[in-house]
């Protein structure tokens, strides 16, 4: 599989994140993202939800390995990373249910030995305000829904929906919008784009030919509805079960909660992000495999 499109490079920016804890163990999603410091240099962090980390004994992320000697993914392989268990901060608001980790003092001992697919922040939708996005949208959004992967490749799952309620508006007041589509745990800390090929929506009446992609949400939530159902029916008084159904609805924190995150991680560190926005950035894929 050599990896020439953007599409194909969205599958390898995703990790399984392992949260065992004395409660038992779980599983999410983060995504790797990479943002540039003041002053010069990179930040590499992975981005989450606080939940997928909260009561962790031990984290373990699980990564694709790189090919000897060639800009590519080992697949069939992986590998298992154990991740700090204080390298994380969340989002000052305990409501935002965002957490991002440094990367740096984890990965750097590996060297190139992972295929990883940075997301430059470049691509958060705050730092690109000329994108046109309309009140109803379809989006892409990739992780490990339910826990699950290709068992064979370890690569992520990839689903799409559209807009509940506009991206730009917080929805009931919290900085979230929803997705109508199925989301289930495990799907948790995926990252949410706006993903066109061959043609997008550039403004009110206008059409553009080409690509368009920006990171605008976090998965983090699934909306539920509890009902009763009788157990037995055409009986007097009969007792009846309660049942929760899910309601297709996803909750997607927005990406100013992802950034605002973000320089909160980097201002721990006693750095800030570089000044003014990320210059735009064209997303092209590694050069294939020979």
């Amino acid at each position: 599989m050599n990896i020439d499109t953007i599409a194909k490079m969205l599958f390898f920016a995703t990790v399984r994140i392992e949260n065992h804890s004395a409660a038992g163990g779980s599983v999410g999603t983060g995504f790797i993202m990479s943002a540039p410091l003041e002053g010069g240099g990179m930040c590499p962090m992975l981005v989450t939800n606080k939940h997928v980390l909260d009561g962790a004994q031990r984290l373990i992320a699980h990564f694709i390995p790189r090919k000897d000697g060639e800009v590519a993914p080992d697949l069939g392989k992986h590998v298992q990373v154990e991740l700090p268990l204080t390298h994380h901060v969340g989002h000052p608001d305990p409501g935002v249910d965002i957490a991002v980790m440094a990367l740096a003092p984890t990965l750097e001992p590996l060297g190139d030995s992972l295929f990883i697919q940075w997301i430059p922040l470049a691509l958060l939708i705050t730092e690109t305000p000329s994108i046109f996005i309309d009140a109803m949208e379809e989006v892409t959004f990739i992780g490990y829904p339910n826990g699950y992967r290709d068992g064979r490749h370890f690569t992520p799952i990839a689903r799409r929906g559209i807009t509940a309620t506009p991206i730009e508006l917080d929805f009931d007041g919290r900085p979230v919008f929803l997705i109508d589509g199925s989301v289930f745990g495990g799907s948790s800390g995926s990252p949410v784009f706006l993903f066109n090929q061959g043609t997008f929506r550039s403004g009110p009446d206008e059409l553009t030919a080409g690509n368009r992609i920006a990171l605008v949400g976090i998965v983090a939530e699934t909306m539920l509805r509890n009902r009763e159902f009788p157990v037995f029916q055409n009986v007097v008084a009969n007792p009846h079960v309660r049942m929760v159904q899910e309601l297709n609805l996803g909750v997607a924190f927005n990406a100013r909660a992802i950034k605002e995150t973000i320089e909160h991680l980097v201002a721990t560190a006693g750095a800030s992000l570089a000044d003014g926005p990320v210059p735009p950035k064209e997303v092209t894929p590694p050069p294939a495999s020979p």
